[in-house]
């Protein structure tokens, strides 16, 4: 069993994501997620919270970022750069990762765990796929938070992660290929 530990933009991220990686990976004992505030954030924190971590017996560690439709390439190179220029040598593995969307985009992928999640809380109301590219999609937040509002859903850190329990990672990944991306980096810890 190890400890991961995963350097993200916001709270939502740190919903999803530790539940993602867990799904992914289950020899993963545990998942310690820190927020930084978005991207500009992450890039000026995440050496120092790399530094934290050190202390916490994190095992492996993976910074996740948007690459805002970009190359995620070039996001993951940046990222690795300013850990180089810092010269701090964590003891153990740094994996950087860019999505090219929010992670939104991956939770729209499926409306099932959507309509799951609603289930469970007593909704009565459901959900429909959307029906576009999902990793075309610049902005999915506003299509997500239609999609909660229709299943009866508030758009709150925990329903997030229960979607993204509930969620299939096949069906996502079928939706969103750059998510079998952030399969083989999560393997690759």
């Amino acid at each position: 069993m190890s400890i991961f530990g995963i350097v993200v933009e916001g709270p939502r991220d740190a919903a999803v994501y530790p539940t993602i990686i867990r799904k992914i990976r289950p020899d993963v004992e545990q998942v310690v997620a820190w927020p930084c505030g978005g991207v500009p954030a992450l890039r000026k924190k995440f050496v120092g919270v790399l530094r934290g971590f050190e202390y916490n017996r994190i095992d492996k560690a993976l910074v996740i970022r948007d690459s805002g439709g970009k190359d995620p390439r070039t996001s993951e190179a940046d990222l690795s750069d300013l850990l180089d220029k810092s010269g701090f040598k964590p003891t153990f593995s740094v994996h950087f990762y860019a999505t090219r969307c929010m992670v939104e985009t991956w939770l729209l992928g499926d409306e099932r765990a959507v309509n799951e999640v609603a289930l469970s809380r007593g909704r009565i109301r459901s959900t429909k796929a959307i029906n576009k590219p999902l990793e075309e999609i610049m902005d999915p937040k506003p299509l997500f938070l239609t999609m909660l509002s229709k299943a009866g859903l508030s758009a709150d850190d925990k329903v997030y992660e229960e979607i993204a329990a509930a969620a299939d990672l096949d069906r996502i990944a079928e939706r969103s290929p750059r998510f079998a991306e952030f399969r083989k980096h999560v393997h690759a810890c």
